[in-house]
Parts: structure tokens; sequence; C-alpha cells
């Protein structure tokens, strides 16, 4: 009798593997998702800490201005004239200033003048009297400055040297050296030849004088008070002091 024999279960060896089929169709594409946020397009729109980009440039960019911000200042105001003395007229007057920059604003006397000038004349003034001109400039942050220039009317001292003389007038003032001034003091040098004294008038207003000759006090006194008219017209008191001794020589007198 013949003996079965299962062979299902002996498995052979692995065949070679077959080509690769075709590519299917590409399925159809799913629904589109909702739209996000638009995106920023300016710097307010940018956040930055608690604010935004455009509020943080300007703190920076105010900082800035704030490190480089100089307030405005007026270095100097001049005028031509200066002092005058008492009696003339001006006429003329010559300003001239310098800032540290150009200001937003400038006055002139209180009123607006343009604000890149440095100099103004002003014509047919006809000052008579002590004048006061005020220059206010105003920057971009409203900060001021203010500065003034004068012209000051004043009569003189004189001094000198001359003959030994009891009796006076403004033609002999008028020959001595004169020096404008609003007090009486004054230092001096004069050569008082063999003869000569020394003489010093000033206004009567300007009080009394003490003299000091060589360090030593005294040696002058008055000799006369007349109404003395200046070389301009204008006429006031005057005391003329003359030094007791003649022939001093090269002499400093201090008069105070």
């Amino acid at each position: 009798m013949a003996k079965e024999i299962n062979l299902g279960s002996v498995i052979g060896p692995q065949g070679p593997q077959g080509e690769k089929g075709e590519k299917g169709d590409k399925g159809d594409q799913g629904p589109q998702g909702p739209a996000g946020p638009a995106g920023a397009t300016t710097a307010d729109g940018v956040s930055y800490g608690d604010s935004n980009v455009e509020e943080a440039l300007n703190d920076i960019n105010g900082k800035i201005a704030d490190l480089m911000y100089t307030p405005i200042a007026i270095s100097s105001f001049t005028n031509n004239v200066g002092t005058v003395e008492m009696g003339s007229t001006v006429n003329t007057v010559v300003l001239n200033w310098e800032t540290n920059k150009t200001p937003a604003k400038l006055t002139l006397d209180g009123e607006d003048i343009d604000k890149s000038l440095k100099t103004k004349t002003i014509e047919s003034a006809a000052i008579k009297a002590n004048k006061t001109y005020t220059l206010k400039a105003t920057d971009e942050r409203d900060a001021e400055a203010t500065k003034t220039t004068a012209i000051t009317f004043l009569n003189g001292v004189y001094w000198g040297v001359g003959d030994d003389k009891s009796s006076f007038d403004s033609a002999f003032i008028i020959g001595l050296t004169k020096g404008l001034q609003a007090n009486k003091a004054k230092t001096f040098t004069v050569n008082a030849a063999a003869g000569q004294h020394i003489y010093y008038a000033i206004p009567t207003r300007y009080g009394t004088p003490t003299f000091k000759v060589g360090g030593f006090e005294g040696g002058f006194a008055k000799a006369a008070t007349i109404n003395f008219t200046n070389a301009s017209g204008y006429e006031e008191s005057y005391d003329i002091w003359k030094s007791d001794n003649a022939g001093l020589g090269n002499t400093t007198v201090v008069a105070a």
C-alpha cells in the first residue's frame, strides 16, 4: 500500500519582484481653511513690549533730541555808539549780536525782526538821551534769552595844566583833556612846568573829590564854580580844582 506525503507545508524560494504598477489619479483637493489675520503694514501695527514699534521709535527719537538740545543763548549784543557826550544827537545806530543757533523768533524792543539777522542799522534815530535796546530770542522749545545794549549820555571830567588863574570860562575847561564818565574818580598824569598849576574840572553834581599826589592826601583847592557849556552845547555847573603848588613836574594825581 503506497504511503501518502503532504507537500503543502513546503515553501519554495521567493520569485522575482514584479513590475510597479501605474500611479493612480490625484484625489480631489480638500476644502480651504479660514483666512488668517492680515500682517502689519506700518510701525504702529507691530507690537513691541506693552506698546508698538512706532511709539518705541518716537520715544527713542525724543530722548535723542533731549540729549542734543541746547537752549537758545545770546552771546553778545552791542552797539556802535556806547558812550556819547551830553548835548549831542545820535542819528545812526548799528546793532550787532550773536546767538548760539538760529532762533525760532527774534524781537528787538518788542517788535518782530527777521530771525536770520545778525545786525541792524537804525537811521534817523535822533537820540538825545539815554537809550537801551532789548533783544529777545525764542527757540523751538519756547526757551527765551534776552540781552540789552545801551547808549549812555555823559558829561566829561577834565584835567591838565595851565598858568595861575582866578577867572575861568568854558573855553578854559574845553582846552583841558576830557574823559566821559559818570563819577568824580580819576587817576591821571600831567607834567606841570614852572609856573603851571594842575587843574581838574568836574560837574558840581559829582560832589567834592579828594586828592592824593605822590601818596600824600590833599594839595588841591576849589578855584571856581562856573556854568560850563561843553563842546556839544550842553550846559551845567562845574567845579574847577587847582593844585596848591605850581611847577610840580611829572605828577600823577589820584582823584576820588
